[in-house]
């Protein structure tokens, strides 16, 4: 089994975590508030009180953060975790940190290590189930040393050299981050056609958009249902395809314009669904 460092214990990160420590692999983790590792040392984890001392003799070091300058604070930060990367040691960025973030950061590695990107499509529960697709951008040989443990998160695929991985996640997300808004545009204009919420509500479901729009009902309609994707990441990632090459005047650019909107008017925290409460509460 290998040794492994996991950085970054989110809704995601620890139950991507909590996979590697249940198959078996002698698993060390760190994130910024700490409580979060707390349920994981219970289950046999060691917990670091820093990146350094996370990623020290680790062979593998997984980061799954906010974005790609939070992976370079915690890699190359004051105190971070470069010095004491193993020769060998390979770090698996699974953030969503856009292709040129993740090139950055691999030029900036130190001799005898290196880094791959591999981030993945899915939520909550695929994370728990270990089902989430995994998009690696690397060599073959660097393909081949991760494989194993990534397939115990889920479905792990070469899509390209470094930075195909973090290319891939953005054109998936500028879908799954823009359609929440169309929905949210769609039903504003429902309400002010008059036609009942429930049936617009019913066809929508029926539609192209249909597993979307059924997701997104359960979720302006309860809010109790886990955040399985906040509404600031998913701001962050069309802003990254924006940075990317994404048409500037297009419609993933107004998709971020209103999840941006949103975010200021202190919604960031909340999934990203809520962009439809906030669209239809507009004059």
């Amino acid at each position: 089994m290998a040794r492994i460092a996991f950085l970054g214990l989110g809704r995601m990160g620890v139950l991507m975590a909590g996979r590697l420590l249940a198959a078996g692999h002698d698993l060390t983790v760190w994130n910024r508030t700490a409580a979060k590792a707390e349920p994981l040392a219970r289950q046999g984890a060691k917990v670091a009180e820093d990146p350094a001392g996370a990623v020290d003799g680790a062979e593998l070091v997984i980061t799954m953060l906010a974005d790609g300058d939070a992976v370079d604070e915690v890699i190359f930060g004051t105190g971070a975790g470069a010095a004491k990367l193993a020769a060998g040691a390979t770090v698996v960025e699974m953030s969503t940190s856009g292709p040129e973030a993740v090139r950055n950061l691999r030029a900036k590695m130190p001799e005898g290590t290196t880094l791959v990107d591999a981030p993945v499509k899915g939520t909550l529960p695929q994370a728990e189930g270990g089902t989430l697709d995994i998009y690696v951008g690397g060599t073959e040989a660097e393909f081949a040393a991760v494989r194993e443990v990534l397939s115990v998160l889920g479905n792990p695929v070469r899509v390209g050299e470094i930075g195909a991985g973090a290319s891939l996640k953005l054109v998936v997300n500028a879908i799954t981050a823009t359609v929440p808004v169309l929905i949210g545009e769609a039903m504003a204009l429902a309400d002010r056609m008059g036609v009942d919420a429930g049936t617009a509500w019913d066809a929508l479901a029926a539609s192209a958009v249909g597993g979307m729009a059924r997701r997104v009902r359960e979720q302006t309609a309860d809010d109790g249902q886990p955040i399985t994707f906040s509404l600031s990441l998913a701001a962050k990632d069309l802003r990254l395809a924006l940075e990317a090459g994404a048409a500037a005047e297009g419609v993933i650019a107004a998709a971020r314009r209103e999840l941006g909107a949103a975010e200021q008017a202190g919604l960031g925290e909340r999934d990203f669904s809520a962009v439809v409460t906030h669209l239809r509460a507009q004059d």
